[in-house]
């Protein structure tokens, strides 16, 4: 009977001190483990169809392809996603993940619609500036 006691308030205490371990963590590390693991899932693989839409009221949208047919684009490391051309040509767009949420992408800041964590096919980039609406969409294949 000992035994159990015993084993049962050592169960107690560990179970107490992860709980508190856990509890301790802040919502920033918290932010920043789910920003890593989405900067993770952008720079593990290429993204081969990019499209930036510009929408302006009563305009028609502008659609500009930033990786078209045969390119393809890397996030890398170092700030900045390379765009690959067919030809042997290389672009360039800098880039920061200030959080899971929000990608600043050619100096410009957008909200990330997708949690990237969830998806890996694809996120959406989004901007809105008085009545001007910049989207931009990644797509793996």
């Amino acid at each position: 009977m000992m035994k159990g006691i015993t084993f049962r308030t050592w169960m107690f205490l560990l179970t107490g001190t992860i709980l508190m371990g856990l509890s301790s963590c802040s919502k920033e590390t918290v932010d920043n483990i789910g920003r890593d693991t989405a900067l993770n899932i952008i720079r593990s693989n290429k993204w081969f169809d990019v499209v930036k839409t510009t929408s302006v009221a009563d305009q028609a949208d502008v659609r500009v392809m930033l990786v078209g047919e045969g390119e393809n684009m890397e996030f890398k490391s170092n700030g900045y996603a390379y765009v690959y051309g067919a030809e042997g040509g290389t672009s360039s767009y800098s880039y920061s993940m200030p959080t899971s949420k929000k990608m600043i992408f050619d100096d410009v800041e957008y909200d990330i619609q997708e949690n990237i964590v969830q998806t890996v096919a694809k996120f959406t980039l989004v901007n809105t500036a008085g009545n001007i609406t910049t989207k931009i969409e990644f797509r793996r294949r």
